[in-house]
Parts: C-alpha cells; structure tokens; sequence
C-alpha cells in the first residue's frame, strides 16, 4: 500500500524536469534555488504555472509505489472524498492534468496526480518500472484508505493512456477508466492485446489528428474490450479535456467527469 508523506519532512524535496510530449502546457522544467528552498505544494505552483489554477486545493506529497520507488504526487481537491480520479499523465509530467482536475473538483471529484516511475520527481528501480500496477496500485490504495473514496476512478492521456490500459489489464482495482490519446503500443506491449482482459466499464478516446493509424487502433481497442470509442475533433490529451485556449472544459473533459462520479 502507498504511504503518502507531506509537510515538512518533504521540505527539501527537488522537483526536476521531465521530458514534454504534447497537449501544450507548461513542461516541468529545471527547479530554481527559490523552488529547492519551497515547500513541495508551493514549488509545485511554481513550475506547473497556469496548468494548475490559482483557486486549486492544492498539496503535493510522496508516495511510496506499490512494488517500490518514491513517486511525485499531488492532490487536488478535497483531502476526504467519496469520489476519486487517479490521474496518469503524458510524457511532460503531471502538470498538465491541473485544470481537468480544478475543474473535477467543483463536482466533488478529488484526484491524485502521479509521476510515473522516470518522470518529475518520481525514482524507481528497473523492477519496479517493470509493475504495471506500481503507481496505479499506490494511489488507489490511498484514495480508498486516507481519502474515503468509495468509487475510483483510473484516468490516462497520451503516454498515461497506454499505462492506464496496462495496469487495467493487470487488475487495478477501480470502479471504471478512461484511456484519452494512448498510443497504439507502450514498452513493447500491443495494447489490442490486451482487451480480453479489460474491464468493461471504461472508454478510449482519440481524435483524427493523432493520425489515421492510431486512430484506428485506438477504435480497434475500443472494439475488441468491449467499450465506448469516443471521437475527439482535434488535439492530443489534455487538450481533448480542456481547451487550451479558454481554459474551459470540453463534452469530452465532462464526460470523464461524469465517469468519475458515477453519474
């Protein structure tokens, strides 16, 4: 089970970058010695920038990875919710799912952001990498035991996509999820491989200007687990969610809401 520390004794936590992939928010970039000397949340604010509204209930925290590791993490919203997103990113860092999340939270949604292993802050040992269910597993854990989440949620864009599906398929242990822009195949895996072992409360989503072959397979995913294959119009992950231009979020952004409560 995850344990997740904040506060003080993660003063001198160091936010580095990671590289960034996509969906046009600020990258995590390289942390300033003001960000070294700042309390994690409050470094956090700093290098994530606009991708996390200023009204966020915002903390950033550790949390110990199911298998192994020490992974960055962060949560927005309330600190006790009976409704959760697990959030998993693309390859730019955890940022990015900031105004997804701000926007979650006005109806009652509180999400944990996760680094994977290898990205932001997050460090892991090659066999932890190895676990699908590490970062996953983690998180879950600690929205149903600190937080009171009654329904969770796993959510993926881009790179997070392809990892929702992966540890889906290795039995996360969520009520429902959504893979938005994941490639085709991850780490060598084939995620259409993967779809007799899916659950069936889930959805992919995809927009044409991803290309006509992942596009397809992403529809083929969809088709062969048996879930809804939702057509984005234009843009790569985040920018499926909300847009990046006004900031508001999109039917699709909504929709995932509405996968998270339930409703």
């Amino acid at each position: 089970m995850g344990v997740w520390s904040a506060g003080p004794v993660l003063a001198a936590l160091v936010l580095l970058a990671s590289a960034c992939s996509g969906g046009g928010d600020p990258a995590d970039s390289a942390p300033s010695s003001a960000e070294q000397s700042a309390d994690p949340t409050t470094a956090l604010r700093e290098r994530c920038l606009s991708a996390i509204p200023e009204e966020a209930e915002l903390e950033a925290f550790t949390l110990s990875g199911a298998t192994g590791g020490e992974l960055e993490a962060a949560r927005i919203g309330p600190a006790t919710s009976d409704r959760v997103a697990v959030l998993l990113p693309q390859t730019s860092g955890m940022c990015g799912w900031g105004r997804w999340a701000t926007a979650a939270a006005e109806d009652g949604v509180t999400s944990i952001l996760v680094n994977p292993c290898g990205y932001g802050e997050s460090t892991c040992t090659a066999s932890d990498d190895a676990d699908p269910l590490n970062e996953a597993a983690a998180a879950v854990s600690l929205a149903r035991d600190q937080l009171g989440a009654e329904r969770v949620v796993l959510l993926g864009t881009s790179m997070g996509g392809s990892l929702t599906v992966m540890a889906m398929a290795a039995g996360a242990d969520v009520e429902a999820w959504a893979d938005v822009s994941g490639p085709a195949a991850w780490e060598g895996v084939e995620l259409t491989s993967l779809a007799p072992s899916l659950p069936a409360d889930g959805l992919v989503v995809m927009a044409p200007s991803d290309g006509p072959l992942q596009y397809d397979a992403a529809e083929a995913l969809a088709d062969a687990a048996g879930v809804p294959f939702v057509a984005g119009r234009s843009g790569h992950g985040w920018e499926l969610l909300v847009d990046p231009v006004s900031g508001s979020i999109t039917r699709i952004g909504r929709r995932l809401v509405r996968l998270a409560t339930g409703d």
